[in-house]
């Protein structure tokens, strides 16, 4: 039986076999109803894109690589479900890589980005500073770099810096100037900037204590902070995890919340509506931002933009429940 070539496709579905080429490159765009349509068709004739003799021949890979630093935080599957919702319907295909945190996983999965000649780079780091992924750009790998600021590529952010400030006042206002803030690891530029924007907008006295962006880091920041000199009257926790863990430790001291100690998060993860009290936090539309992130690689892959870097903002926004 013979092979079904890009030519058959065209000629059954009456579009161009550049266009058919186009369909499963994803190089240039095409309307969504020429796609379904070139796809459906394909599907009929029993017509399968050589992946490899196209990767060799254009040079591209059709592949995107998603760079995420803990896939355990609910925050980040619902990302980079943004991510592949976007670049699915131009053809492109994701890779998820899984940091755990640290800076060398980073790095290494810069490089595997590099050895696997993928399209575009999702990056989602903590360490890797944006000038650092300037390697892909110079190699030709599209890149969106996500909350850390503007810098020499693409970027996406969510608003946090007034979302964090926003916060703090409101805690400030509700309950007294006692209050601390619960961080991730310290240097790192995402912890750093929500600290940076706490401290703005924290008056009188303080306290700040750092841990891992895990449940159990906010277990140990909130013990540190209620055996300390000055327990606060209210705990704001730089993502929604840190601040169960410090809902855990409440409980377990037989603390009422709010009305012994208030306690707020940031993300907004299904599991802040669902916990007792449901937990007061920052609604950071991580969905939202995939999207954005992917928008902004597809206009590097398909030629549509080559311009200067672009920073697109996410707002986000209180979310006011029980805990504080």
């Amino acid at each position: 039986m013979a092979r079904i070539t890009i030519e058959d496709v065209a000629a059954r579905a009456g579009v161009s076999p550049t266009t058919v080429s186009h369909v499963f490159s994803g190089r240039r765009p095409v309307s969504e109803a020429t796609r379904d349509h070139v796809r459906q068709v394909a599907v009929q004739l029993g017509y399968r894109a050589n992946a490899v003799a196209s990767s060799l021949r254009t040079q591209r890979t059709n592949t995107v690589m998603i760079v995420l630093p803990d896939l355990t935080n609910p925050f980040y599957p619902v990302f980079a479900r943004g991510v592949q919702d976007t670049l699915r319907t131009s053809g492109y295909h994701t890779l998820i890589g899984n940091t755990d945190s640290r800076e060398a996983e980073e790095r290494a999965l810069l490089e595997d980005a590099m050895s696997r000649r993928v399209d575009g780079v999702v990056f989602a780091g903590f360490w890797v500073a944006p000038d650092d992924l300037l390697v892909l750009t110079d190699a030709g790998v599209a890149v969106a770099n996500l909350g850390q600021g503007t810098g020499p590529v693409d970027s996406v952010l969510s608003g946090d810096i007034v979302a964090v400030s926003e916060m703090t006042s409101y805690l400030a206002s509700t309950y007294g100037s006692e209050i601390a803030l619960i961080d991730g690891p310290e240097n790192t530029m995402v912890a750093q900037a929500r600290a940076d924007a706490f401290l703005r907008a924290a008056p009188g006295r303080h306290e700040m204590v750092s841990e891992e962006f895990t449940r159990e880091g906010g277990r140990r920041g909130m013990r540190r902070l209620l055996d300390g000199p000055y327990p606060p009257r209210a705990v704001f926790c730089a993502n929604d995890l840190l601040a169960l863990g410090a809902l855990d430790v409440a409980r377990e001291r037989g603390l009422d919340v709010p009305g012994d100690v208030a306690v707020a998060g940031y993300d907004d993860i299904e599991a802040a509506s669902l916990v007792q009290p449901s937990l007061t936090t920052v609604r950071n539309r991580s969905y939202d931002l995939g999207v954005a992130s992917g928008e902004l690689l597809l206009g590097r892959m398909t030629g549509e933009y080559d311009g200067d870097s672009r920073t697109v903002v996410v707002q986000a926004e209180m979310v006011i429940r029980e805990s504080a």
